[in-house]
């Protein structure tokens, strides 16, 4: 039990409550989801018998065909030597698709012998980005590129959401970028794209992130944290 924690405990609950319907009813999910504030782009069928998998902007829920009941967790499939987390692999699949098309508004640091590409949603003012990013070369030297999006922790009311968004208006991204991280960024006179911080930062909620560095995967994966250069290459190595 401890290995899913409360996840799994509110699984077992939720799944033993409710009587499914014979066939979902896609308008009461989407009205009773969307109440929550939850607006599912698709509802398809869990391996869950009675138990639909609905994927909105803020993940993946698994509701219950009459839409009474939902469980916002991940689900495992325990069938083989390891349990398998197939929110997450759901949740890759979209994350790769979402990021498809915005290589113009990374600020990017290519490794010159690349072998793999990592997209990190980052922050200024986080500690561990700042890590991350003075660790830049280490990565670059393991053919790690890296790809920067802005994810201004508080949103529009972090005390830094003018400064990425001054650092994304900057002609040189990744000049501003290394200034910003050693703080010595100057701002003046520099046009804001406020508008392309907003995008990256609702992007990254839909996405799942809550905290930075959060790094993804070529495949989608999410990796929440730092990982220092040998590691991540090494982890990398393994998945390939």
């Amino acid at each position: 039990m401890h290995f899913f924690g409360r996840t799994l405990l509110a699984t077992v609950v939720a799944l033993t409550a409710f009587s499914a319907a014979a066939k979902p009813d896609e308008a009461a999910i989407k009205t009773k989801l969307g109440a929550l504030g939850l607006a599912p782009s698709s509802i398809s069928p869990s391996p869950i018998s009675g138990m639909n998998e609905a994927v909105t902007e803020r993940g993946v829920v698994y509701v219950s065909d009459d839409g009474n009941y939902f469980i916002a967790g991940h689900l495992y499939q325990n069938t083989g030597a390891e349990p398998v987390n197939l929110t997450e692999q759901k949740m890759a699949k979209i994350n790769k698709d979402k990021l498809q098309g915005m290589e113009d508004e990374m600020i990017i640091y290519p490794a010159k012998d690349e072998k793999y590409v990592v997209t990190v949603f980052t922050d200024t003012t986080c500690g561990y980005c700042r890590k991350l990013h003075g660790e830049m070369q280490a990565y670059n030297d393991a053919g790690i590129t890296i790809r920067y999006l802005a994810f201004p922790r508080g949103g529009e009311r972090s005390g830094n959401f003018g400064q990425m968004s001054a650092i994304w208006g900057a002609k040189d991204k990744a000049k501003a970028m290394n200034d910003a991280k050693s703080g010595m960024f100057d701002d003046s006179g520099i046009k804001l794209r406020e508008d392309l911080v907003r995008k990256h930062y609702e992007l990254g909620v839909a996405m799942g992130v809550s905290g930075t560095p959060a790094l993804i995967l070529e495949d989608g994966t999410m990796l929440p944290g730092y990982q220092p250069a040998p590691m991540l290459r090494k982890m990398l190595d393994s998945r390939s």
